[in-house]
């Protein structure tokens, strides 16, 4: 009787099913995402349940020949994302068993609905005839020519799996962070560290888009699938890894997945003391991007660096990125002593200069403390002028000191170097806004969002340029958009109150305004808003702002309140101590009131905006 064989494509244990047909694990009727490589091995898994299965046979099965990639690295990472995904314990096992240095086996029995099979009566059996001797020699024979006919086609179909194939198109990549081995929590700014070096040695030498630090970032820790996190970010492949400090001694790991497949291109191990850590990342990044073709200017080699230096500069970075004065604080403490230990070290003073400049630029480090942001800059293009980031501090340090022509110049020779640089397309983009370029602008800021589309500052500085060029709907729906991403995010419920005020929507605005205020605050600004309306929760707010020396911003809410002394008294103030901010005179909608009058247009040809 001839058998017959009905597959279903189901297996089902205990709680979970797996639909072969289209790789969904469900747990109790709740869908489970799995990664391709952790799809495959949890199938091989399956189909011999109480079996080892090798490592061999595993890695033959993720992998087609030919693969370049560290397989056994590989393997266990599938095995840890498969054993997430099952709420598994390689030390105390339920599901899947380890046998080190030989294979897997899967613990609980496994039912596979769509295999049935019809009887087979056995040989020998009543009322079956026996097998001619001749019947058995050619049966004997054609399975010997199958034999055959089977390996020449595999040997065929493997030289043509083995012959290079040609790099995957890469336009967009990202970077997502790599996981901390070290088993210590307070070297998470290392691995955070490590992961924006990568980022910006790729983006230096890369004609494709890479994605910024503040995005990535984002997926830290994240269960998503590298599929579902490539199509948020709309890239065509992503890096992932590990990185581990021990001491001195630093190894990473990382692998490149092309998002389209899930599929392994590359991955390699690469191991380092501290001081030469600049000469390993700059590897890391070169075999990436020669990988899929993508490198249009190499890298030069980077000198050794002071280990103590070094790791005082990952720790200013990492407090930069936090957008408050506190972490400003802390960053120029530890850029000090990273020039301290070693003073030729260009990444400490461009960070050092970005700090003052980003703080003094949000009022939360005194004006005074500009020349030395500038000072900083310069020595870092004195030590080395091919930087991108240090011709970027100088555009802002220029911009701070209404020098424009200076600013745009050093801006765009930053932009020739790195056009990956999203926090300096975006000081960029702030330039061109104070000079009425808004357009410009707009574009400019666009650019750097597509970088970095998670950033909280980009995302509140493309409502600004909205606000500023008066398209106050597109400012308010972009505020919005900010608030999604980052709830509590001050600068956004700023811009949104104030679009919403040259709206009209006084109660919408003063909402906004409520929403950014402190627990101390709410009160005073409810009680004013009953009282006197918008004018007099904006007088309330320049007395508060004139308290704490914030003169400009005192003056904007003045000059909408109808005070027009008070106004140009702070703003002549703020001119003799060369405060910034005035840059933002010529295109602040809040001045609206009072741009008529001479004295406004004296302060802007003094200021030198046209």
């Amino acid at each position: 009787m001839e058998s017959q064989v009905v597959t279903h494509h189901t297996f089902s244990f205990q709680d979970f099913s797996l639909d072969v047909r289209t790789g969904e694990l469900t747990c109790a009727g709740k869908k489970i995402q799995l990664r391709e490589q952790s799809l495959q091995l949890l199938l091989a898994l399956l189909e011999r349940p109480g079996e080892l299965v090798t490592r061999e046979e595993l890695m033959g099965r993720l992998w087609a020949p030919g693969t370049v990639v560290d397989s056994d690295r590989g393997l266990n990472k599938a095995m840890k994302h498969l054993r997430e995904a099952l709420g598994d314990s390689a030390d105390q096992p339920r599901f899947i068993e380890t046998f080190p240095r030989r294979g897997y086996r899967l613990l609980v029995p496994v039912t596979h609905n769509g295999q049935t099979r019809k009887e087979v009566d056995p040989a020998g059996s009543p009322g079956v005839s026996p097998v001619p001797y001749w019947v058995a020699l050619v049966a004997a024979a054609v399975v010997g020519l199958g034999f055959v006919i089977f390996l020449s086609v595999r040997y065929a179909r493997t030289r043509l799996t083995t012959r290079p194939l040609p790099p995957p198109h890469v336009s967009a990549l990202a970077v997502i962070p790599l996981e901390n081995l070290s088993n210590d929590p307070e070297q998470e700014f290392f691995a955070d560290g490590m992961t924006d070096e990568l980022i910006t040695n790729l983006a230096r030498m890369s004609q494709a888009r890479i994605l910024s630090r503040t995005s990535v970032m984002h997926y830290k820790g994240s269960r998503k699938t590298l599929k579902e996190i490539a199509q948020e970010l709309n890239v065509d492949a992503i890096v992932e890894g590990t990185v581990e400090r021990s001491g001195n001694r630093v190894r990473i790991n990382a692998q490149l997945i092309q998002a389209s497949t899930d599929s392994h291109l590359w991955a390699e191990s690469y191991e380092r003391d501290l001081e030469g850590i600049l000469d390993l990342q700059r590897n890391v990044a070169t075999d990436i991007a020669r990988e899929v073709n993508i490198m249009v200017r190499p890298l030069s080699s980077a000198r050794p660096v002071d280990p103590a230096a070094y790791v005082s500069y990952l720790k200013g970075h990492y407090e930069f990125f936090r957008y408050t004065k506190e972490g400003w604080q802390k960053s120029i403490n530890y850029f000090n002593q990273a020039i301290e230990r070693d003073p030729s070290f260009v990444p400490a003073h461009v960070g050092l200069a970005a700090t003052y400049l980003a703080g003094v630029g949000w009022d939360a480090l005194p004006v005074e403390e500009l020349p030395q942001g500038k000072a900083e800059a310069q020595k870092a293009l004195d030590l080395d002028d091919q930087l991108a980031s240090a011709h970027f501090v100088m555009g802002a340090a220029h911009t701070e000191e209404w020098r424009w022509q200076d600013a745009e110049r050093e801006f765009k020779r930053g932009l020739e170097l790195d056009p990956n640089d999203a926090l300096g397309r975006q000081w960029y983009s702030n330039y061109l806004l104070t000079l009425g370029r808004f357009q410009e602008a707009i574009h400019e800021q666009e650019l750097a969002r597509a970088v970095d589309p998670f950033s909280p500052l980009i995302n509140a500085n493309l409502a600004k340029a909205y606000y500023y060029s008066r398209q106050f709907d597109r400012a308010i729906r972009q505020a919005q958009e900010a608030l999604k991403l980052y709830p509590r995010y001050h600068a956004a419920f700023m811009f949104l109150e104030r679009a919403y005020r040259h709206q009209g929507m006084q109660d919408l605005s003063v909402n906004a305004r409520l929403a950014a205020a402190g627990a101390q605050e709410s009160p005073a600004i409810k009680l004013a808003y009953q009282r006197s309306g918008v004018s007099g929760v904006l007088r309330a707010e320049a007395q508060a702002y004139q308290r704490s020396g914030a003169n400009f911003e005192a003056a904007r809410c003045y000059a909408q309140a109808g005070d027009r002394n008070l106004t140009f008294a702070l703003l002549e103030d703020d001119y003799q101590r060369h405060y910034p901010g005035l840059s933002r005179l010529k295109v602040d909608p809040d001045f609206d009131p009072v741009r008529s009058d001479p004295r406004f247009q004296d302060l802007l040809r003094r200021v030198g905006l046209p």
